[in-house]
């Protein structure tokens, strides 16, 4: 299950075998959605696709209010009438999971999203079918929470019109932008503003196609050198790119030629991370102190 956040999934497994993946938004639809499942699978473990402890100790950190209530996964699956043991897994790694449906015998995964429990971006690679992360970036150098909130600077929704904002620059202005908001590209980009308060208060002289322009020239830049580190400390030619980041469509162009294989899952967020908390699980060490 993935919850908590700006949408849900709930994946069901039998015999381990996948069977479908039900997602939404809101509290009502997770409650209907639980319901109608259980009608024909009744769970005997759930797996959480991030680590609630972790999450809560992030969000106290940065002074989010009830962080340790927010995230009572027990509560919160009694509420749901749901009352099997629980396990969890790492957010980034329920992202690396997708590996998993890559078909690659080996891969360099590279995850980047707004933010897990710590991680932004992280990148990994896999080893007897195991996932290792070699290097991550923390909170708040998020290169999501960076998109997101531009996207809200221009007046759409973030989380949700990414796409749109997307669209709208037409074209690379060129700006001073390491003096804005950069405080360094390698060996894997960090800014000099928390962009999960927001950006609203930035480029007032700027109109929306402008900052859309801006927006994807630092967002370009920042996955390029992301992708560069990647390759220099990984030696497998395929590459699996997850997390919400993911969705944008200029991806495949800044992957180029550098790797002989290029896998995106068809659903790179959190809704997918719902599969592959459970893959990550079956493929990853168990956890043997189910909760």
């Amino acid at each position: 299950m993935s919850r908590n956040g700006h949408d849900w999934a709930i994946a069901v497994f039998k015999d381990r075998k996948y069977i479908k993946t039900i997602s939404g938004k809101g509290s009502k639809h997770t409650y209907k959605s639980v319901k109608e499942v259980k009608k024909e699978y009744e769970p005997n473990l759930i797996v959480w696709y991030e680590n609630p402890y972790l999450k809560s100790i992030r969000q106290f950190l940065a002074g989010q209010s009830k962080p340790f209530y927010r995230n009572n996964i027990k509560k919160y699956l009694q509420n749901l009438n749901i009352n099997c043991k629980w396990t969890y897994v790492g957010h980034h790694e329920s992202h690396a999971a997708a590996f998993y449906k890559s078909g690659f015998k080996d891969a360099t995964i590279v995850v980047i999203d707004s933010i897990g429990e710590f991680d932004c971006t992280s990148i990994w690679k896999t080893k007897n079918n195991k996932l290792k992360k070699l290097k991550s970036t923390k909170y708040p150098h998020s290169i999501g929470l960076f998109y997101s909130a531009m996207t809200d600077r221009v007046g759409l929704k973030p989380q949700q019109d990414e796409a749109k904002f997307e669209q709208m620059s037409h074209s690379l202005l060129k700006t001073n932008i390491k003096i804005d908001i950069i405080k360094k590209w390698k060996p894997m980009p960090k800014f000099k503003m928390n962009f999960h308060r927001g950006a609203r208060e930035i480029w007032k002289d700027k109109n929306n196609e402008e900052i859309a322009s801006i927006t994807k020239e630092i967002f370009e830049k920042c996955v390029t050198y992301i992708l560069k580190h990647a390759r220099d400390i990984t030696d497998s030619r395929n590459i699996v790119l997850s997390g919400g980041v993911a969705f944008n469509k200029s991806i495949p162009k800044l992957v180029g030629k550098t790797w002989d294989n290029l896998y995106i899952p068809p659903n790179p967020s959190d809704t997918g991370s719902a599969e592959g908390a459970v893959l990550a699980y079956f493929n990853g060490k168990y956890i043997s102190n189910w909760l």
